[in-house]
């Protein structure tokens, strides 16, 4: 296979850095999830990646995946916060010894934030409503990832590690997650996991100096 001739080696050779940590697939679509996080193993067994992981992927999308996959993932990246706790999920992948890495984790400074339960949490523990939320995925076991480009922000999201959630503060949190709102998010994830079309068309992703930009609308 030649160097360079597939989509993830193009885009870790733009990277410029060697060796990459993780290469992830990103959506378990059905009937090609499988195919692949099978097509990157290459990748660790060549020592172009340190290792693999998934996202999105349900225990039964990551029991389809293992029964062919010689390597296994080392994280699975979900949403994860007060108002949507996948619990299942989460104690699931913790189980079988991957990192859980939780996504959206603030809902990109969406209503859990607003939350009067995690207001009033805050308060008690001189903490903002971003840092409980966070500090709650941590006490879970999870790992989070946020993103912010206010530097005031971003200390603030750093600034979870001296303080801990009682168990009822815990508790309380968990019970943010309705039936309706999981019920609305498998329907999301039902619909992304059917896949997107790529910006680029069919194909594997081209290199950046052979990329044509359409034009914009007028």
């Amino acid at each position: 296979m030649r160097r360079g001739s597939r989509g993830e080696e193009i885009s870790i050779d733009e990277l410029d850095i060697g060796a990459v940590d993780l290469v992830m697939v990103h959506w378990p679509m059905p009937q090609k999830h499988v195919e692949a996080y099978l097509a990157l193993e290459s990748l660790v067994k060549t020592g172009r990646a340190q290792g693999l992981g998934i996202s999105n992927y349900s225990p039964a999308d990551y029991e389809e995946l293992m029964k062919v996959a010689s390597i296994e993932p080392l994280v699975n990246t979900f949403e994860n916060n007060p108002l949507l706790y996948r619990k299942e999920w989460c104690d699931y992948f913790q189980r079988k010894g991957l990192v859980v890495q939780a996504y959206k984790p603030l809902q990109r400074g969406g209503p859990v934030l607003e939350s009067p339960i995690v207001k009033s949490i805050a308060e008690k523990a001189q903490k903002t409503p971003a840092q409980v939320c966070l500090r709650w995925n941590l006490d879970k076991g999870n790992a989070v990832v946020f993103k912010s480009l206010t530097p005031s922000r971003i200390q603030e999201n750093v600034d979870v590690f001296d303080f801990s959630l009682s168990e009822d503060d815990l508790q309380k949190l968990d019970a943010l997650t309705t039936p309706e709102v999981v019920q609305e998010a498998q329907g999301h994830w039902e619909q992304r996991r059917q896949g997107t079309p790529a910006p680029w068309g069919e194909g594997l992703r081209p290199r950046r100096e052979d990329e044509v930009v359409a034009p914009s609308a007028p």
